[in-house]
């Protein structure tokens, strides 16, 4: 059955609006498949996304995940990126340290250029707010108008300060234009490393292009062929 995001319930932190959402596919996910843990971190299904963790103690705790295209799509064609994510630990003055009241988890684009460069574009609610995002809120991130970063050198326009464009934040529009003929390999997404003490559930990150349109979905309900999300109750 397909199903449609209701977009309706989730809440928009960001200035930019997010994206309409339009009838989509649902890649089902009832398990931690291609789920990489690195440390500490954890991550758990449960009804209404996958919940992930990391340390209070360590900043080297990272979890991910990713999917790769059968085929490369044009990054022009991308007209819908977004996710939901609820920020669930609690706060604590940042002289602490054991948590990061900015992070959550964030959502992946990986690219690659003409010449055959590689690179991964990240986009975090952080870099898109103007303070910390809201706890115990359900939250929309509109991907496609936000700004990304990148670790890469690979990219024209978008190397900032250490090799990453940390300093030149740069949108999907703005680096396709100074990239001309990028694509989008696959997606993802990823919590950590510097992010301490984060507890956040990530759901329907979901990825379309003028012709294709799919939405991942993570839940326990999936295993029993009845999906129930939390958010309805």
């Amino acid at each position: 059955m397909t199903m449609v995001a209701a977009a309706g319930l989730a809440v928009s932190a960001q200035p930019a609006s997010a994206a309409s959402h339009r009838p989509c596919g649902v890649d089902k996910h009832s398990n931690l498949a291609g789920v990489e843990k690195v440390g500490t971190a954890t991550a758990a299904i449960g009804a209404d996304g996958v919940k992930l963790t990391t340390s209070r103690t360590v900043d080297t705790d990272k979890v991910s995940w990713k999917t790769r295209f059968l085929l490369p799509v044009a990054a022009d064609s991308v007209n819908e990126m977004n996710y939901e994510t609820v920020k669930l630990d609690t706060y604590v003055d940042d002289t602490n340290q054991t948590v990061n009241n900015a992070a959550l988890p964030s959502y992946h684009i990986y690219v690659r250029t003409r010449a055959g460069a590689e690179a991964t574009l990240v986009y975090e609610p952080y870099y898109n707010l103007p303070s910390n995002p809201q706890r115990n809120v359900r939250t929309e991130w509109d991907v496609t108008t936000g700004k990304l970063w990148t670790s890469a050198t690979t990219l024209n326009g978008v190397t900032g300060v250490g090799g990453g464009s940390y300093a030149t934040n740069k949108t999907l529009a703005q680096i396709i234009a100074t990239n001309p003929g990028l694509t989008v390999t696959g997606i993802g997404w990823g919590l950590g490393t510097y992010n301490r003490g984060v507890v956040a559930i990530l759901d329907d990150q979901r990825f379309a292009t003028k012709l294709t349109c799919t939405d991942h979905q993570w839940s326990t309900g999936f295993s029993t062929g009845i999906f129930w999300p939390g958010w309805l109750f």
